[in-house]
């Protein structure tokens, strides 16, 4: 209804503006200056008629495009979450590699197994690949969640 009202109007203020009569007097350049004024209200016009309605918005949770809503009732039952630190336990895994567990000598013991440098030999151990768990803390954005 709204644009209806526009468009007569804009039609009324053109035909107001059209000479009924040619004159001797008039000059060319003044019916030009008529002219572009003309198509500038129109272009005005125009412009004003295509901005009346709100155009589509993004909606990232589904990725389309949807008309923009008429008014904002805040959901009754989400609640906004704050980002924050999660401990979480996690499994990692362990490679398999050799350990070399080194003798303790005791003040009585004579093993008999020491080099030069006055350390004992050691004993090596293949470790198998394994899972250890270790904590870690984790970022855990905002959202919103349901309640109730």
């Amino acid at each position: 209804m709204r644009k209806l009202m526009v468009v007569i109007l804009a039609a009324a203020l053109l035909a107001a503006g059209i000479p009924n009569r040619s004159e001797a007097d008039e000059h060319g350049w003044a019916t030009a200056g008529k002219v572009m004024t003309g198509i500038i209200g129109l272009h005005i016009l125009g412009n004003v008629i295509a901005n009346s309605q709100p155009g589509p918005v993004y909606v990232p949770e589904t990725r389309y495009y949807a008309p923009e809503p008429r008014y904002y009732a805040p959901p009754r039952n989400r609640v906004w979450i704050e980002g924050h630190n999660e401990s979480r336990i996690e499994r990692q895994w362990v490679p398999g590699h050799w350990e070399i567990s080194r003798g303790v000598r005791d003040a009585d013991d004579d093993w008999g197994d020491e080099d030069e440098g006055g350390r004992g030999h050691g004993q090596r151990t293949w470790i198998a690949g394994h899972y250890r768990t270790v904590e870690r803390q984790v970022w855990i954005a905002g959202h919103w969640e349901e309640r109730g």
